[in-house]
C-alpha cells in the first residue's frame, strides 16, 4: 500500500484520542467502533477540499455509506477573455515551435475558451503543426482525447521530471508556449530561458485561496474532531490550508489533530506537501478518484481499528 508516514515537527503535543474538545470528536470516535466491517467507510465524514469533480467524488463516497461534505481551500479564476484572446491570437499567428501542457484541467479549458473566442481550429492546427510536452498522466488523456500526441514527458507527474525529459532536445532559439497550471512554474520557465528558447506563458486559469472564513471553519472542524478525513487532490489545495494555519498560529494544533483525522491525497504529487509539513497522510497506488475510496475503504478494513 502506497502510504507516507511522518514525524510531527512541532513540539505541540497531541490530544489523547478520547479528550477531543467538542461533541462531534466523540461522535467520530462512535462512528469508528460501529462501523460494519463490510462497510469500512460507513458514517465517515469527508472534508473534500478540491472543487474540480467535487460532486463525482461525493458520490463515490456517498455509495460507501460515508458522508461528504464540500470544503474547498482553493478558488479557480478564469484568465480575462482578452488576456487569453490576445496569447492564443499570438499563437495562432506567430506559430510555435513547442507547446508545453502541465495540467490536463489547462487543456480543457485553453480548449473551452479558445472554442469560446472562435479561435480553437485554428489553435488546433498550430498544436497539430508544434511539438508538444506534457506533465502528467491528466494532461496525456486530455491531449490524447483530442487527437494531439507529446513526443516529451515526465517519468513522475513532477514539473522537475518534465525538466529532465526537455533536455534531450534542442531548443536553442526556439519557440515555446507553456500552458501554466493555476500558478507561476519559475523552475520550468527559467530552464527554458536558460537553454535559449522564448518563452510565452499562457494560463487559462488561476488558483487563489479559499476565503479566510471558509478556511477557519475547516480549521475549527479539524481541530474538535467534527471530520474523519480531509481529501485533497492537488498540491494547492495543501498549501492554502497550511499557509493559512501557519498565517493565523494555528499550524502546530492542526498538525497534532492529523495524528486522528486522516489527510488523503490523490497521489505521491499531492501529498508532497503534507509529508514536507510533517503530516501522517495517505495516497493510493493508482491516482484516480475511484481508486481513492476503494483503496482507502480496503485499508480501514484491515486496520480494524480506531486511529
Amino acid at each position: 500500500m502506497a502510504s507516507a508516514w511522518t514525524t510531527p515537527r512541532c513540539a505541540f503535543p497531541p490530544m489523547p484520542f478520547g479528550a477531543r474538545r467538542g461533541r462531534c470528536g466523540w461522535g467520530c470516535r462512535w462512528r469508528r467502533m460501529n462501523r460494519s466491517p463490510s462497510r469500512p467507510l460507513e458514517g465517515m465524514r469527508f472534508a473534500l477540499c478540491g472543487p474540480r469533480r467535487a460532486a463525482d467524488l461525493a458520490l463515490i463516497l456517498e455509495k460507501q455509506g460515508a458522508v461528504a461534505l464540500h470544503r474547498p481551500t482553493v478558488r479557480t479564476i478564469l484568465a480575462p477573455p482578452e488576456v487569453l484572446q490576445a496569447r492564443l491570437s499570438k499563437l495562432v499567428y506567430q506559430g510555435a515551435d513547442w507547446v508545453i501542457f502541465t495540467s490536463g484541467a489547462g487543456v480543457e479549458e485553453l480548449h473551452r475558451q479558445a472554442e469560446a473566442l472562435g479561435l480553437w481550429e485554428a489553435v488546433y492546427a498550430r498544436l497539430k503543426q508544434s511539438k508538444l510536452a506534457q506533465r502528467g498522466y491528466k494532461s496525456d488523456r486530455a491531449l490524447r482525447q483530442r487527437g494531439l500526441q507529446a513526443v516529451a514527458w515526465d517519468e513522475d507527474g513532477t514539473v522537475d521530471g518534465l525538466i529532465e525529459a526537455l533536455r534531450a532536445h534542442p531548443l536553442a532559439g526556439l519557440q515555446v508556449f507553456v500552458q501554466l497550471y493555476g500558478q507561476p512554474a519559475p523552475r520550468l520557465v527559467r530552464f527554458l530561458k536558460e537553454q535559449g528558447a522564448g518563452v510565452e506563458e499562457l494560463m487559462p486559469y488561476r488558483h487563489i485561496p479559499a476565503s479566510e472564513a471558509a478556511l477557519d471553519r475547516l480549521i475549527l472542524e479539524v481541530l474538535e474532531g467534527e471530520l474523519d478525513a480531509l481529501v485533497f487532490t492537488s498540491q494547492p489545495q495543501v498549501d492554502y490550508l497550511l499557509a493559512h494555519a501557519e498565517k493565523t498560529g494555528q499550524f502546530c494544533r492542526l498538525q497534532a489533530a492529523f495524528e486522528r483525522v486522516w489527510a488523503l491525497a490523490i497521489g505521491h504529487i499531492t501529498a508532497i506537501p503534507l509529508q514536507e509539513a510533517g503530516i501522517r497522510c495517505w495516497y493510493p497506488r493508482v491516482e484516480r478518484l475511484g481508486a481513492l475510496v476503494t483503496e482507502f475503504a480496503r485499508f480501514m478494513a484491515q486496520r480494524r481499528g480506531p486511529l
